[in-house]
């Protein structure tokens, strides 16, 4: 291998590594924007399979056996036809981008890349019958042929012209590191084709592409982070709702007052209030940290604390039952206690006589686990919900 071979192969072999490890590390965080993710994973893989053709080509170069002639030919075509590609799908990642960032702007420019691609692709075919781009001699040596060598290049650059405008035309839009992304993994590839025009031994097509790649990838991670902790802060902020609600003054007043009562008049109840709501207090706490589901006698075990503060002051007004035959499940913080809650709340101390009893129920049906809250307080006219139901349907 000459000195020349080894720099292509060298370069190009890291940019497929590298290609590949973006192509695992979004492939790995593809869930936060599905669409734009399979886009960038189209032009990561373009720019992959386009490194190893171009060096399946150098590597077979000069070399005369019958498997390097088809290697040869075929890879060669791979990396024309690879680099064209990689412009049009990186068309489409450009408009994903801009018609999120634009809330509804959808682009109809990337049909003008793929038309430029099919005549591209044509022009290829075209030369593997009648050579008038490139050939290769009775070595496999490439050889490129004077008059039209440069369609290939021609079309890629005007795929990325075509891209660069209307990505400077809505540059606003974008976020400050997908706006360096956009234009420099556009513009190197240009600069890149014009300089090889004339010292083609020099692998600079390449090197853009590579660099051109790594801008891209940084730009997606550097989204990808600011969306972790957009979601970390909304994440935090419905905790402290969460809590929030949990922790109503209404709740925290009538119990201090249902304390100071038993203390008065029955310190040994007070006692027993007082750790039942500090127990309370805690788990809601706790819950604050949590940023998954929690395990239901977790839940189970806050219902019951609140159910036990609110029988005390209630006393035999409210009373409950726990028919409880499943508990290897997990559930959202406060799903339970929320509905026993409000079963409490407007079910039996909205009615007339303010008594009643609430039912928590837990059986597996199959794969299914099933949770009830019942109470036979006063309910509630169904014909309401009917009639929102009609109104609802009508619009």
């Amino acid at each position: 291998m000459s000195v020349q071979q080894y720099i292509h192969f060298s370069i190009e072999i890291w940019g497929a590594l590298f290609s590949l490890v973006a192509l695992i590390t979004v492939f790995a965080t593809r869930y936060f924007d599905k669409p734009g993710s399979r886009r960038l994973l189209f032009v990561l893989f373009c720019s992959f399979a386009l490194m190893i053709c171009d060096s399946l080509t150098w590597i077979y170069l000069g070399n005369t056996s019958q498997l390097a002639y088809y290697i040869v030919r075929s890879a060669n075509f791979g990396a024309y036809f690879l680099g064209m590609l990689n412009m049009a799908v990186s068309a489409e990642y450009i408009s994903h981008l801009v018609y999120k960032r634009t809330d509804g702007i959808d682009l109809n420019w990337k049909q003008i890349e793929w038309v430029l691609f099919f005549i591209g692709t044509i022009l290829l075919i075209i030369n593997l019958y009648s050579p008038y781009i490139y050939t290769f001699d009775e070595n496999n040596t490439y050889i490129r042929l004077r008059d039209y060598f440069w369609l290939p290049d021609l079309v890629i650059f005007m795929e990325a012209a075509v891209s660069l405008s209307v990505a400077i035309v809505y540059i606003k839009y974008l976020l400050p590191m997908e706006r360096v992304a956009m234009v420099s993994y556009l513009v190197l590839p240009m600069i890149a084709i014009i300089i090889s025009e004339f010292l083609y031994s020099f692998p600079c097509t390449n090197i853009a592409v590579v660099i051109s790649t790594i801008i891209l990838f940084v730009s997606y991670e550097a989204y990808y982070a600011q969306y972790l902790v957009e979601q970390q802060k909304r994440i935090s902020e419905e905790r402290l709702r969460l809590v929030n609600h949990q922790m109503q003054p209404h709740f925290i007043f009538n119990t201090l007052s249902l304390i100071r009562y038993q203390c008065l008049n029955a310190p040994e109840k007070a006692a027993e209030t007082i750790n039942d709501f500090s127990d309370y207090l805690r788990s809601t706490t706790d819950l604050m940290l949590e940023t998954e589901c929690i395990s239901f006698e977790r839940e189970l075990d806050i219902v019951k604390n609140y159910i036990r503060i609110q029988k005390k002051r209630f006393e035999d007004e409210l009373s409950t039952e726990y028919h409880i035959s499943d508990t290897d499940f997990d559930v959202p913080p406060y799903a339970v206690q929320t509905m026993v809650e409000n079963a409490v709340q407007h079910g039996i101390r909205d009615g007339n006589s303010g008594k009643g009893t609430v039912i928590i129920t837990t059986k597996k049906i199959k794969k299914l686990h099933i949770i009830t809250i019942e109470d036979n307080g006063c309910g509630f006219d169904t014909s309401i919900l009917e009639k929102k139901g009609k109104k609802k349907y009508r619009h």
